[in-house]
């Protein structure tokens, strides 16, 4: 399995391999084991910093390679890195080592300037050096960057970030990404299944009443669902509320059921930041399928639009395991690793615009909150803005 976090502009200038490792967890939101970490070495006014990292499973990294390599390269412009966490002597480790030693840009689509073996990433952990370019005596400014220990994770500026934000990195990545795991204790699979049968069949006639409409009828009916979806998020407490809350679940599971009132939500619900992301998460644990998949894709968009990506794109990498063939979900979570977020803001925004302005018809005119599309739009359905997002 795999993990990803994009780009920032806000890690920290290059240091030592001990620092680096001390930002990992903090990137990852949680603390990776039996692991190898790609990272990116990107340039930045403040000199050399940490582009977008991977993390792979040792035994999966050769296999997995492929699609990590073109995000890893594209920000690459100082180089990549790669770190080894096992608690396995490097002698049982020979295999990995020597294959990061040899990758080759033309041939795998990366190379490793430099590689590092750890026990696991603690403060105080001796880190040695695998392959990379030192001073021939090992002393110098170099000499950090052959052997050294792991400094406090708690000065680490991506955990300072966690902890403005009152998150913990999970000690798994099994634990973090059990945040969107499907499972409701209020009700059963076969409750969930039949309140999802009843969401859509409200959506669809919903969908038939609009199509039936005509002149500013077909504008006033959008406008009063629209309206709804702006009351139901106002209330909005807690995730564990809202978890029993039958009718707000419904609610939600009717605008998720449909790619058409999914398109007509999204911006609505991008917007609605903290209180949009505590019911789409709720309802993507409750629901299975084209709702579970739709919920988590939005959440991840609020997430973003409150410029908080702890959970942002773990949740789009959920969609994309889960759910291959959902494109809006799979080509957001592309554009996202390679640190699109602005454009998939924009693309998105519009792209509800654009959806709005279809469904009431061309004499139906704009919402009263509707927002001006920042580029032109060709497409009706936020899916294929979201292609051009992700290049």
């Amino acid at each position: 399995m795999s993990s990803y976090a994009a780009h920032t502009d806000n890690t920290p200038p290059i240091t030592t391999p001990g620092h680096l490792l001390a930002n990992i967890p903090g990137l990852l939101r949680f603390y990776p084991t039996e692991s190898v970490i790609f990272m990116a070495i990107d340039t930045t006014p403040r000199g050399s910093a940490m582009g977008p990292i991977a993390r792979v499973d040792i035994a999966d990294a050769q296999e997995a390679l492929p699609d990590i390599a073109a995000t890893l390269s594209d920000k690459a412009c100082e180089g990549i890195f790669a770190f080894l966490v096992s608690h396995r002597p490097l002698e049982e480790l020979e295999e990995i080592s020597c294959w990061l030693y040899n990758l080759d840009r033309v041939r795998d689509g990366i190379d490793v300037d430099a590689a590092w073996y750890v026990r696991e990433i603690a403060c105080g952990e001796h880190y040695a050096m695998l392959h990379g370019t030192v001073n021939t005596d090992g002393s110098g400014p170099m000499k950090k960057w052959v052997e050294g220990a792991v400094p406090a994770l708690t000065d680490a500026p991506t955990m300072r970030s966690c902890v403005d934000h009152n998150v913990v990195p999970e000690l798994s990545r099994e634990e973090f990404f059990s945040t969107f795991a499907r499972g409701n204790t209020h009700f059963d699979a076969l409750e969930a299944e039949a309140l999802g049968r009843q969401a859509r069949d409200c959506a669809t006639r919903l969908r038939a009443r609009v199509a039936a409409a005509t002149g500013t009828k077909r504008k006033e009916l959008i406008d009063s669902f629209l309206d709804d979806v702006r009351w139901t998020l106002g209330t909005v407490a807690t995730v564990e509320e809202v978890a029993h809350d039958v009718d707000m679940l419904q609610a939600c599971a009717v605008w998720m059921s449909t790619t058409w009132t999914r398109d007509l939500v999204v911006g609505v619900c991008t917007d609605a930041g903290e209180e949009a992301a505590s019911l789409l998460l709720a309802t993507a644990r409750t629901f299975d399928g084209e709702i579970r998949a739709n919920a988590l894709t939005l959440f991840a968009l609020a997430q973003l639009n409150r410029d908080w990506e702890i959970y942002a794109g773990p949740a789009l990498q959920t969609v994309a395991e889960e759910f291959p063939s959902h494109r809006l979900g799979s080509l957001l979570c592309r554009a996202y690793r390679y640190g699109l977020h602005d454009k998939m803001r924009d693309t998105i925004r519009s792209g509800a615009h654009e959806a709005y302005i279809t469904a009431v018809g061309k004499t139906g005119g704009a919402p009263a909150t509707a927002v001006t599309p920042t580029t032109p739009v060709t497409s009706v359905v936020p899916s294929e803005l979201a292609r051009r997002a992700a290049g």
